[in-house]
């Protein structure tokens, strides 16, 4: 009865948003999404035990769903249900500005879609089979497509989104092609078929077509280009949905495919571990050098799915060497990370989404002093830019302490040539680790501190609307990162029951979690007693304000402040060889006595322009010289037929066709 509800009624009901009122329209699909919640949630606790693992199959028409849910499960739908009502409760506010310039239709559209994307993701998360699994995976590139266009009478944001709905096309190809393959060899489908094919086979060539197709999903590098184009592209309220929960359908994919994996383990973890070095240290270097906000959290996300993929591929070697304290952090920084990330993620995002659209600019160095208007926003924008640089006392902190523990408590277990991997684990983390303070100080400092740039991009004031559903991902940070022990506890039971590692190799991580966390508490109480006392006197006292000292220079103005451009100037330099900067700038000629003026302009080089414009370019160069034949006379086109015809003939008669 629940799953019809998911997956039947509630996409109709979801229909009835064509006939509300545009002002209620975004609370009547939150009423929606929180029933969906609610039966989830019953779904979950009445299976009599998920250690165990819930199986049911269906038959409807020609089709067999599999039902499967474990732990795994329960802990994606847990992390799919925070983000969608924060989404949900977030886009009732942020919409209203849009039911003057979008129509009723347009709206509606726009949550029927959302509603279908959480119902899809559901679907993947739910269900083993590959018919069902693949159909729900389209549903939610369908869904998450209608959501991108929601602007798409702007001709580069619907450029946009078709290249995304290209790419994850051919994500679903190679997914399909991985999943036929295996099941060649079964009688069963889906990742029960993965698991037969892994027992019998080697495991590396068909993990590798997976890890294509769940890549792209997830945005590993080189598989990542559309994911710092969407991203910026899609409204405030799509884009933390899409990078707290969307890209984790990929990560979801991968582990299930790992929990299968029976040989070839090192060669698979090597893999991984390439991948995810070049993701994580690609994708925070690119994140330093934004100057859209929204494009340097995109690429930010690329690091962090790169610090996920450290962890499993930490996991992987941990089985290879036998070594399960290894295993048991990989696979535990892993699970606790994708969740986090979600968490602060979506956070950032929204919060994000508030200051562009209060200041009418992507572009942080139009940005400046939005903390005066903002100042819950900047709180909240705050709070996500510690959590993710892993700063204590926040999540961040937590599940790379994780992985950080286990690496290093098993370097002394394992032979010299086996140190490598771990030390460029560990060296991969510390680089993204400091070039992420680096990059989420400018992330925060250019547009939230300092004085306004421009008047017409000065901050309009926050909308209460806008904050109060940010509230749930920023309790999510803060409790996981208070409570990393309880956190750490239920983590070690989905690696026990996914990953097969005991539950006892989480104890002395629990114990030191145990200490971190108290002594984080004690400074957190030490401080608010300091500030408590410093505003008891300074509230006895006269206090006066006065501008900080100018080096003798009482005139500033807002060109003396630095603009994300040159806060990351030298970092640019830095990284010039391997990330490429388009200069613009009309050359002054030399007869040109009286320069006129003349605009100077930068363009950071994006992943697409690199990877996919560049190579079409080079195809069309090649095709256009093919011209050549096109002759125009009629004398040569039949020429050309018979010759093919004659080619056909003298390599049938020599066999070679």
């Amino acid at each position: 009865m629940e799953l019809v509800f998911l997956f039947f009624i509630l996409p109709l009901l979801s229909l009835g948003v064509f006939f509300i009122p545009k002002r209620r329209k975004g609370l009547f699909s939150l009423s929606l999404l929180l029933l969906g919640v609610l039966f989830t949630i019953f779904l979950l606790l009445n299976i009599p035990s998920l250690s165990a693992g819930y199986r049911e199959q269906y038959s409807v028409g020609f089709f067999r769903p599999v039902l499967y849910i474990d732990l795994l499960s329960a802990l994606f739908i847990t992390l799919l249900n925070i983000v969608a009502i924060t989404a949900f409760w977030y886009s009732a506010g942020y919409l209203k500005s849009y039911e003057k310039t979008k129509t009723d239709t347009e709206l509606s559209l726009h949550f029927v879609a959302y509603l279908c994307l959480y119902c899809s993701m559901l679907g993947v998360i739910l269900f083993r089979d590959t018919m069902t699994f693949l159909l729900f995976w389209e549903m939610m590139t369908g869904a998450t497509f209608i959501l991108v266009i929601f602007e798409g009478e702007k001709k580069e944001k619907l450029k946009t989104a078709i290249n995304y709905l290209v790419q994850m096309h051919v994500c679903l190809f190679v997914l399909l092609s991985a999943f036929s393959i295996a099941s060649q060899a079964s009688d069963s489908t889906g990742f029960d078929a993965v698991a037969e094919y892994f027992a019998h086979n080697r495991n590396y060539p068909l993990f590798l077509l997976f890890f294509i197709g769940f890549g792209i999903k997830a945005g590993f590098v080189p598989l990542h280009t559309w994911l710092p184009e969407v991203h910026p592209s899609a409204s405030g309220n799509v884009s933390g949905f899409m990078s707290g929960a969307v890209i984790k359908m990929g990560i979801y994919g991968l582990l299930r495919i790992v929990s299968c994996l029976q040989s070839d383990l090192f060669i698979i973890a090597l893999i991984i571990l390439t991948a995810s070095v070049i993701t994580s240290v690609y994708g925070i270097s690119k994140a330093a050098r934004q100057r859209d906000i929204k494009r340097l959290l995109a690429y930010s996300s690329i690091e962090n799915i790169g610090i996920i993929g450290l962890g499993i591929s930490a996991g992987i070697l941990g089985a290879c060497w036998s070594l399960p304290l290894l295993s048991f952090s990989g696979y535990a920084a892993a699970l606790l990370h994708t969740f986090n990330h979600s968490m602060f993620k979506s956070m950032l995002f929204f919060a994000a989404g508030t200051l562009c659209k209060s200041t009418h600019t992507q572009i942080m160095d139009k940005m400046g002093g939005a903390m005066r208007n903002m100042p819950y926003t900047a709180a909240l924008f705050l709070c996500g830019s510690l959590a993710i640089c892993a700063l204590p006392p926040l999540s961040g902190f937590v599940s790379e302490f994780i992985l950080y523990s286990g690496l290093f408590s098993s370097l002394t277990e394992i032979a010299p040539e086996q140190t490598f991997p771990l030390l460029l684990i560990v060296l991969a983390l510390v680089l993204a680790g400091g070039i992420s303070i680096f990059t989420f100080t400018k992330a925060f400092g250019i547009p939230f501190s300092g004085i306004c740039r421009t008047q017409e991009n000065n901050s309009t004031g926050e909308n209460k609307s806008l904050i109060l559903p940010l509230l749930i991902p920023l309790m999510m940070v803060v409790v996981v990162g208070f409570f990393s022990f309880e956190a750490l506890k239920i983590i070690s039971q989905i690696t026990e029951n996914v990953f097969n590692l005991s539950g006892s190799l989480s104890q002395p991580m629990i114990s030191s979690l145990n200490s971190v966390s108290l002594v984080m508490l004690l400074f957190v109480v030490l401080f608010i007693i300091v500030y408590l006392c410093r505003k008891r006197v300074l509230s006895q006292q006269t206090v006066t304000h006065a501008p900080v000292w100018g080096c003798g220079y009482t005139a500033p103005n807002s060109k003396l402040q630095y603009t994300a451009t040159s806060y990351s100037n030298n970092f640019e330099k830095l990284t010039d060889p391997a990330q490429r900067i388009e200069y613009k700038m009309e050359i002054i000629g030399e007869t040109e006595l009286f320069p006129l003026n003349r605009r100077y302009k930068s363009d950071l080089q994006t992943s697409k322009i690199r990877f996919i414009d560049d190579l079409i370019e080079k195809i069309i160069d090649k095709l256009s010289k093919l011209a050549i034949f096109q002759t125009g006379k009629i004398q040569h086109y039949v020429l050309f037929a018979l010759l093919f015809m004659a080619a056909i003939l003298i390599l049938s008669y020599t066999n070679m066709l």
